[in-house]
């Protein structure tokens, strides 16, 4: 049982008690001067009076007491309560858990953020805690991790929460709050509890992550919503870059379009800048209604053939973590393609290579960064398939005996294979000998010049096809196809149909096998089956899926990670070295690289094996490095998305914890008012009481 006072003016009214006590001894000195020099018998006469009034006096001196001391109580705002007190001199075990993500990192003054308040109260606590008590320290962005175990050092664990700062993670607080229950079961001390500082942003409170939450005791947590203390809403975010290349135009033009979205309830021109290597190349003043996502787009010339690193950047608002995203782009990166002519002639447009071989180079120099070679069924043992990201095999019959294997070890380490059907094909030795490749059977050939298939491109969004505008593609719905082979799905196979005749048979299949990619056209790439390779479209059809098979060379150049997630290179040849946004470098260890925890763009090395070189810090690039490419790493805007979690919520994820919620600018309970009896009225009634007593005793003497 216990009881609770809030306010000062308590002492001030007991100083008031001994107001009227000091009255009150004046009064009888006073009494006793005229009793000493009055006349006997008047003096008699007051003594007597005195002493048949004085019990009435000390009566209401003590009514007018209690009533003083009554109302500094009430004013006190006490609770009555059956739960014991905590002895704030016992010592304890307390977990700090502290969100770190990025959305903490929202301002609340022009110098400082919501996580600065986290830190500041952290520390605060640390400081009053009581002799021998012990902290440790969870950081509850992804993945939640143990920043500091038990310890009762508190200098130590104060230069420990001085050093965090906010990262560009999201929130996990499930797994935060999973890893704090289990340090409190090794905890040393009886008293123990949890204290999260958080944000209470929804995205860090995902149902899943607290299915296996169970905790053997009811630990007290503190929850402290630190979201109150910011002053302004995030106002907008730029949420997604795609980066292409034009490829219907000799001018090569690098296009770059920002998908950005308003938060905001009344803003709506926010200038959006576009940065290329560091440089800011255009600012754009884009008219985007409130709540609303639009698109822009930004276009540059490609003069150069060296790798390009930018970014879209927002004006700065009070979250300044999603106000940016970077791009990378290797447009001098050429693709290496060995086209296998099933059907040469001995006159050039009569080979099933003569549109493709163009198609793919058009110019005398490389302006589609494809370097086709062309080769015939009996030179392809010849080949060293290494040295090619794409195989297009056009219209063959069978290939050298045992070659297949050959190309299944190609395809499963990463390479590209693309089919091309034709008069020359045999279903027979395509469906025998082929199955470990091919996710398909081919069936049957449909042949009608009367009655022509078309392309159907209605709702088409494959990545080959984004490239092409609504003129472009109502010209390919007008080319005629005359032949294709329907198709049976093999067992166990999964594919995807990349476009459709209108005869609702698949035009071309897709397939993952290993590392690679095997794409089959169900028609042929030459003119004895269609009309497309005079048409306009068809050098960017070809090249676009050219380019989109072979993402393995290009994977570096296009790799977009998020926060946290690790970058692979496949390539075991010599050492690579990856330079980070800030500067640092660092080699691959294994292939992998996991310090992926600032967004940026990130430049990969290729350098001569050295011995025991790797095991060093590097302080700059080693002589004889050479670029390889880059890849960009951004943040996950989930964390950005307005909304906050609920009381609620909150005590469903946590039930069997004895939950507390607490505002940080007055660390007063916010929720938890059943645990006390406020005593202030029924004091009040006692005080209004009292006063009638006393006029009672005054009209009474």
């Amino acid at each position: 049982m216990s009881l609770n006072f809030s306010s000062p003016l308590f002492l001030f009214g007991l100083l008031g008690i001994s107001i009227p006590v000091l009255i009150h001894f004046l009064t009888r000195r006073q009494q006793k001067q005229i009793r000493f020099s009055a006349v006997y018998l008047l003096a008699q006469s007051q003594k007597r009076s005195i002493r048949k009034s004085r019990p009435n006096r000390l009566l209401l001196l003590l009514a007018r007491c209690l009533a003083i001391a009554l109302f500094s109580l009430a004013l006190a705002n006490p609770l009555f309560s059956f739960r014991e007190a905590p002895l704030s001199t016992d010592p304890a075990s307390t977990v700090f858990v502290l969100d770190d993500s990025y959305s903490m990192g929202i301002r609340s003054t022009k110098e400082k953020t919501l996580f600065d308040h986290a830190l500041e109260y952290a520390v605060k606590e640390l400081q009053d805690a009581p002799d021998s008590s012990e902290f440790s320290l969870i950081l509850a962005s992804s993945p939640a991790r143990i920043e500091q175990d038990w310890t009762s050092n508190k200098a130590a664990f104060t230069n420990k929460l001085e050093a965090q700062a906010v990262s560009y993670r999201t929130t996990h607080i499930g797994e935060a709050m999973d890893k704090a229950i289990k340090l409190l079961e090794s905890a040393e001390q009886k008293k123990k509890r949890i204290l999260l500082m958080t944000d209470l942003d929804k995205n860090g409170w995902k149902e899943e992550t607290f299915s296996k939450i169970a905790p053997l005791t009811s630990y007290p947590v503190q929850i402290l919503n630190f979201s109150k203390l910011q002053s302004a809403d995030n106002k907008a975010m730029v949420q997604n870059i795609q980066v292409t290349q034009e490829f219907l135009t000799r001018s090569r033009l690098l296009r770059v379009k920002a998908e950005v979205k308003n938060f905001s309830s009344t803003i709506n021109r926010m200038p959006l800048s576009f940065f290329l290597e560091g440089k800011l190349v255009k600012e754009e003043l884009p008219d985007i209604r409130p709540g609303q996502t639009l698109v822009q787009e930004f276009s540059y010339p490609l003069r150069r053939n060296q790798p390009l690193s930018g970014k879209v950047q927002f004006s700065e608002d009070s979250l300044p973590a999603d106000n940016e995203r970077f791009f990378s782009f290797h447009p001098s990166q050429n693709i290496r393609v060995l086209v296998v002519d099933g059907d040469p002639e001995t006159i050039p447009h009569q080979s099933e290579s003569f549109y493709l071989e163009r198609a793919l180079n058009p110019f005398s120099v490389s302006l589609s960064h494809i370097d086709p070679t062309v080769s015939t069924l009996a030179e392809l043992p010849l080949r060293n398939l290494s040295d090619f990201s794409v195989i297009i095999l056009a219209n063959i019959s069978e290939l050298p005996q045992g070659y297949e294997l050959e190309l299944e070890k190609f395809v499963f380490n990463g390479g590209a294979l693309l089919f091309g059907m034709g008069d020359q094909v045999s279903p027979k030795y395509f469906n025998e000998h082929l199955g470990n490749l091919l996710p398909v059977k081919l069936d049957s050939l449909y042949h009608s010049r009367e009655d022509a298939l078309h392309l159907l491109l209605k709702n088409n969004t494959h990545p080959v096809m984004q490239v092409f505008s609504p003129k472009a593609l109502e010209e390919m719905k007008g080319i005629n196809f005359y032949s294709m082979y329907t198709v049976q799905a093999r067992e166990n196979k999964n594919f995807k149909v990349g476009t459709w005749f209108s005869n609702q048979h698949p035009a071309v299949i897709e397939s993952e096998t290993g590392k690679g990619i095997v794409v089959m056209f169900l028609s042929s790439l030459d003119r004895d089956w269609n009309d497309f390779p005079i048409q306009p479209t068809y050098l960017p059809w070809i090249q676009r899926w050219t380019q989109y098979s072979a993402r393995g060379l290009e994977s570096v150049s296009k790799q977009d990670l998020l926060v946290g997630e690790p970058f692979r290179q496949s390539s075991s040849d010599g050492s690579w070295i990856v330079r980070a946004p800030d500067g640092t470098q660092q080699f691959l260890k294994n292939g992998v690289f996991s310090d992926t925890f600032q967004p940026g763009s990130y430049h990969l090395f290729s350098s001569p094996s050295v011995n025991g070189m790797e095991e060093k810090t590097l302080k700059k690039i080693p002589q004889g490095a050479e670029p390889a490419g880059a890849f960009t790493v951004n943040i996950d805007i989930g964390e950005s998305e307005p909304g906050k979690i609920t009381q609620k919520e909150i005590e469903n994820f946590l039930e069997g914890l004895d939950l507390e919620f607490l505002e940080p600018q007055t660390q007063t309970v916010q929720f938890k008012t059943s645990e006390g009896m406020p005593l202030a009225t029924p004091l009040l009634l006692m005080v209004a009481g009292l006063l009638l007593v006393e006029g009672w005793m005054v009209r009474k003497e």
